[in-house]
């Protein structure tokens, strides 16, 4: 058999390799450094006056006319748009060797995963590289947050196999176009709001029962066996009725690669400090002590690469020495770059013809499940990443958006930003989002020159890479606290862990959001009622209602139902109610005919019925469809001037023919701002007392 080039082969292109960077760098230093470094006033100038005279400049070079304010408007929205404009400014030689080794430490930890994130969605590992360079180059221009790599996860990479399955690669290629279309309609509409209705329960579940999944389903790769299956339960039972076919290769060099992975991941825990103690420097400034702690960390983050690199080498040797090697490798990877076209909106499958209509048919709700939980991974990382700052969820989607849009036409697989990636950019001192160019450049490095080597990586050890990335993604002890605080949080994520692993990880998540709904529903159908008997200063008893949320129509007939009850049994038909109104954000028309009714009904047995601190705007729509008038107040002393006709020491309020007036050199001015007007003919108030 033909194999691929031996690695010493590459040796003449390290040179080029070398001379590549130093010009990558050398004209990021002269393009945006040397300028900013040259010029002491453009230090000391504020991001926010850099971006307004960049827009300055755009609006002197537009030509005057009726739509030259559309066009700077325009122009100005764009700016703002393109996120780097706020900080490439200042961008320093510090910040370059910082984003450096950030960069190539994301590379190194990207380049492992995107192979295994490739074959768990179905498809050969080189997808996995042509969804790792594009999105992390546009993120650079257009995203907020620096710790965030866009690439292939492994979340997107199972939610693209269950779309996807037994469907060609151009399915996948159109799944990825439309869920940038998605997000990027999220990002117009400004939809942010919508993730806001997965709490942080529902995602724990579903976040433990994907990392079940993705876990159980490399159990195969890890293994060596081969068999197709459909749904949790269906590959488990699978996996144990093929057990027998277990290749001991395999599962020698899988197991030790995961030993090897999780032992790498406790070497930045050691102690150096002790060790290298003499006595006389402290443990943090001993130089070799600080040598030690920074190669042990760097061994620690490339674990991931340098397990591959080391089943490659033993895979080398197997196949040079004997021939074959005694585990199953990852086969032949197309080299080069993916051709750049537009994604397919036809495809030919099994002697079938689909057109764009069909094949959006046969990915069903993943147009709309993946771009929700691509967004929703996404905003979780930036608001882990904040740090206090400003949490821009609307250009998130936007540039997400792009990102996808953009892979699709590179044969990408729907990506997004990962945890696992953030939290090694972060440890890697990381200082801007410049970080993935050399990200990126990597990546494309590894495309144009070593993809004929990734023939030897060993499918168990990239099967041992998944396995430990998303063993520690979830966190099964929120379980424990979610019960000791809440058990309906708890119920949720019991149901939504639950479900994903029995019917599917997105009837999972949509029986987790649907049950969030319900809740909030029920408590806006059902709100707490508070009843106090308080007392007047001078001495007289009411009822002080309160409900402790909003009032809209699901709400008002129980409310109606509660207010009558409460008016009877606890009022004696006689004591005024008080319907405290402050936690209410309006009314619609529903509840206002229902407070109609509750007035009516107390209009007729006489008893005084107050709403106390209820909106404007609330207020204004209940005067206008009530038959009798509504009575309304802001305080206790105008309660009592309304009830008794009594004004409180502490209150400079009266009440005059059913008009509250401020005093005022002896006048009483009407405060039509009140919107209070009495019925005179009500028996629950004395109108001569009122004068």
């Amino acid at each position: 058999m033909a194999h691929p080039p031996a690695p010493w082969a590459i040796e003449p292109l390290r040179h080029w390799t070398h001379r590549l960077l130093a010009a990558m760098i050398q004209l990021l230093t002269s393009v945006f450094v040397q300028p900013v470094m040259e010029d002491p006033k453009a230090q000391q100038t504020p991001l926010k006056k850099n971006r307004r005279s960049r827009a300055d400049s755009i609006r002197e070079a537009l030509p005057p006319g009726p739509l030259s304010s559309i066009a700077k408007r325009a122009a100005r929205q764009a700016l703002s748009f393109v996120h780097i404009l706020t900080w490439i400014p200042n961008y320093s030689k510090d910040d370059i060797v910082c984003d450096i080794i950030a960069g190539i430490t994301i590379g190194l930890t990207m380049l492992p995963q995107s192979l295994a994130y490739a074959l768990l969605a179905g498809l050969s590992p080189q997808y996995g590289l042509y969804s790792s360079f594009v999105g992390t180059l546009i993120y650079i221009v257009f995203g907020t947050v620096k710790e965030v790599s866009i690439g292939p996860t492994s979340l997107m990479a199972l939610l693209t196999y269950e779309y996807t399955r037994d469907h060609p690669v151009e399915f996948v290629i159109l799944l990825t176009f439309l869920t940038g279309c998605m997000e990027l309609l999220f990002g117009i509409l400004h939809l942010g709001v919508l993730v806001d209705f997965i709490s942080a329960p529902v995602l724990s579940g579903f976040t433990a029962a994907t990392s079940v999944v993705i876990g159980e389903a490399q159990m195969k790769g890890l293994l060596g066996i081969k068999y197709k299956s459909v749904g949790f339960i269906d590959n488990v039972w699978k996996l144990f009725s093929h057990m027998k076919e277990t290749k001991p290769g395999d599962a020698i060099l899988g197991v030790s690669s995961m030993i090897f992975l999780l032992s790498f991941r406790k070497l930045k825990d050691i102690p150096v400090g002790k060790l290298f103690s003499d006595g006389k420097l402290p443990n943090e400034s001993n130089p070799k002590a600080r040598v030690v702690e920074k190669i042990l960390w760097f061994l620690t983050i490339g674990r991931n690469a340098l397990i591959v690199l080391i089943g490659g080498i033993l895979s080398f040797v197997f196949e040079r020495n004997w021939g074959v090697a005694p585990f199953a490798l990852s086969g032949q990877i197309d080299p080069g770059f993916p051709s750049f076209q537009p994604p397919p909106f036809q495809a030919t499958y099994a002697n079938t013809t689909y057109n764009f209509g069909e094949m959006a048919s046969e990915l069903g709700t993943g147009i709309l499940i993946v771009p929700v939980v691509s967004v929703l991974v996404n905003i979780a990382i930036a608001k882990a990443y904040a740090n206090g700052g400003t949490l821009h969820a609307t250009q998130e989607m936007l540039t997400l958006g792009l990102c996808n849009i953009a892979g699709s036409f590179v044969s990408s697989m729907p990506t997004c930003g990962a945890f696992t990636r953030s939290a090694v950019s972060s440890a890697s001192g990381v200082r801007t989002l410049l970080a993935g160019l050399y990200t990126g450049t990597l990546i494309m490095l590894a495309l144009g020159f070593l993809t004929p080597y990734f023939y030897y990586i060993p499918r168990a050890t990239l099967s041992a890479v998944l396995i430990c990335a998303v063993m520690f993604m979830a966190d099964f002890g929120i379980y424990k606290k979610l019960w000791q605080t809440s058990k309906q949080d708890f119920l949720a994520a019991i149901l939504t862990f639950v479900v994903c692993l029995l019917l599917g990880i997105e009837i999972g998540l949509l029986l987790g959001v649907a049950l969030n709904c319900g809740h909030l529903l029920y408590l806006w159908a059902r709100p707490r009622i508070n009843v106090e008997h308080k007392k007047m200063p001078g001495g007289r008893d009411y009822l002080m209602v309160t409900l402790d949320t909003g009032l809209y129509f699901p709400a008002i007939e129980f409310i109606r139902m509660e207010l009558g009850r409460i008016g009877v049994s606890e009022g004696d038909g006689v004591q005024p109610l008080v319907l405290n109104c402050e936690h209410f954000k309006g009314l619609d028309y529903s509840a206002a005919m229902g407070f109609v009714s509750v007035m009516k009904e107390y209009k007729k047995r006489a008893q005084p019925i107050v709403l106390m601190n209820l909106k404007d705007d609330a207020l204004s729509l209940l005067q206008k469809l009530c038959v009798y008038d509504a009575i309304h107040c802001t305080s206790e002393g105008e309660l009592a001037a309304i009830l008794y006709g009594e004004i409180t020491d502490s209150e400079d309020t009266v009440l005059l023919n059913g008009v509250i007036t401020a005093p005022s050199d002896g006048m009483d001015t009407p405060s039509p701002e009140r919107h209070l007007s009495l019925d005179v003919g009500d028996g629950g108030s004395d109108p001569k007392a009122l004068q």
